[in-house]
């Protein structure tokens, strides 16, 4: 819920939306991040319980994209209920895509204002995200972050967030560490990565020095870890 709040804060009425799978973003719209927006767009891979909702009230419209203007342009339906299905099926609003065009580079950053939302496993000091792995153990893949981290980067007004809570397993692990364990895979490099949000706060990395994202990113992590760090 905190987290919501907080990515809630960097989404701007009339936004083109991305959100990834997993277990912190798809929860995110049911906890009313969106509720309060306008006239917001929505391009990406799915759809994420709530969306299509959000679609039905209007609050999803499409009317300010730049590209694909009144279009939830996406390569799949899902996250709906039964009713919510039947009510997109051959629906104009919606237009499924190949992710050859969904997940383009060039695509995504067309679209002025694209906020790209993502998780991550972990994220050391210097802003290094893995999603995909704990050290060497591959815990799934990568899907459209890259692209759409990316995309977000050279939008005309985009930005990327990365969503993680602070710890793991109870408590006891930080998700904020000072070094990816040996192994680990880094999805997103540091040099890209925008805000990360934790359940403290948002972190803003982009054009930052090491020195400067460090301190971000420890003001985000859990209060039991920042002195360690």
């Amino acid at each position: 819920k905190r987290i919501a709040e907080y990515v809630s804060e960097l989404v701007k009425d009339g936004d083109t939306i991305q959100m990834g799978i997993g277990r912190t973003t798809e929860p995110l719209v049911r906890l009313g991040f969106l509720d309060n927006k306008r006239d917001l767009g929505f391009h990406s891979e799915a759809t994420p319980p709530g969306i299509i909702s959000l679609v039905k009230k209007g609050i999803i419209n499409g009317m300010r994209k730049t590209i694909n203007p009144g279009k939830v342009v996406v390569t799949s339906i899902g996250g709906g209920s039964r009713e919510e299905m039947a009510w997109v099926n051959n629906n104009p609003l919606f237009e499924l895509r190949d992710s050859d065009y969904v997940t383009d580079i060039r695509v995504i950053a067309a679209h002025d204002n694209m906020v790209a939302i993502n998780s991550a496993i972990s994220i050391d000091l210097t802003g290094q995200a893995c999603a995909e792995s704990i050290g060497p153990r591959i815990m799934g893949g990568a899907g459209g972050q890259i692209p759409f981290v990316f995309g977000a980067y050279l939008s005309k007004g985009g930005r990327s967030i990365h969503v993680i809570p602070s710890t793991a397993q109870g408590g006891t692990v930080s998700r904020i560490i000072a070094l990816l364990p040996e192994g680990s895979v880094v999805t997103t490099q540091r040099n890209v990565v925008d805000c990360v949000v934790t359940e403290y706060g948002i972190a803003r990395l982009k054009g930052k020095t090491i020195r400067q994202r460090t301190q971000e990113l420890i003001s985000v992590a859990h209060p039991d870890f920042r002195e360690e760090l």
